[in-house]
């Protein structure tokens, strides 16, 4: 009974100190998460956007996707809610503009500027922060502004399955999260803002009447801006690539945007035809 009972004390000593080694504080997992998205050179997968758009409505949309980080190269195929709508950017060609296929009128295809209307009037970012790059940079400038109290802004819930895949649940809450006004400069657009302060260029259109488009605006005009990118943040972050495949941003309204990634594959080795117009399974 005594060996027993020692046996017993030894396993539970042994499980509770493999724990202890094996627990990830929030900053380890966001460490990881900033390597792990640093080290991606291409990528494949599928992604389902959720984006509040004006006037209450929602991009509800499905896409296909690979892209090469360096240099900047990126191929999407809508799955819904249009069907073969393909576009193809490439650094460097079709005089920085992207190849689009729209699978409606004009029936024909089109080179566009990537921040051009059509392309962006459905959707909150340009294709430039398409995969991880947009959530890193966010991340970033949250992280560098929570500076000391990291641990009041980041914290993990626990763990959860998604796309079969074990993730951490990470949430980043900035409780300052406001609005304040701001005074265009000469020559500045939203692009140019969020850019400039870490905040969601659709925010601003959103919260701005009488702005139709990300250049609608001019110097010396008054806008209302977001004081961060978002006032709540909701990760799931794979445990085994340390990538963010679940994406959710609040702001004082509720629900902003949200991003699922699926069937992911992280540095594929593309053919040397891959980002062509001829590229594999392209319909240009």
């Amino acid at each position: 009974m005594q060996y027993k009972s020692l046996l017993v004390v030894l396993i539970t000593l042994f499980s509770v100190n493999y724990q202890v080694v094996t627990a990830q504080t929030a900053k380890e997992v966001v460490t990881k998460m900033f390597a792990a998205i640093e080290g991606v050179k291409t990528m494949e997968y599928k992604m389902k956007m959720t984006e509040r758009m004006k006037d209450g409505k929602w991009n509800n949309a499905k896409i296909y996707a690979r892209m090469n980080v360096k240099p900047f190269k990126l191929y999407t195929k809508t799955i819904e809610p249009t069907p073969d709508y393909e576009l193809l950017y490439v650094t460097g060609k079709y005089k920085g503009k992207a190849l689009v296929k729209p699978n409606g009128f004009p029936w024909i295809n089109v080179k566009l500027k990537p921040t051009s209307s059509h392309i962006m009037s459905t959707q909150h970012h340009p294709l430039f922060d398409s995969g991880m790059r947009k959530v890193y940079t966010v991340l970033k400038a949250a992280v560098k502004k929570a500076d000391n109290d990291f641990e009041k802004h980041f914290k993990l819930y626990g763990s959860t399955t998604y796309d079969s895949k074990e993730c951490y649940i990470l949430k980043a809450v900035d409780p300052s999260f406001n609005f304040t006004t701001y005074t265009v400069k000469k020559g500045e657009n939203l692009y140019d803002l969020a850019k400039k302060y870490n905040i969601a260029e659709y925010m601003i259109l959103e919260n701005n009447e009488g702005i139709d488009d990300y250049f609608d605006v001019k110097a010396g005009q008054k806008l209302k801006i977001p004081t961060a990118y978002a006032k709540n943040t909701t990760l799931y972050i794979d445990k085994k690539t340390n990538l963010p495949i679940f994406q959710e941003m609040e702001d004082n309204k509720g629900l902003f945007e949200k991003y699922e990634f699926t069937n992911l594959k992280v540095n594929p080795n593309f053919p040397d035809s891959e980002f062509t117009e001829d590229g594999p399974g392209y319909g240009f």
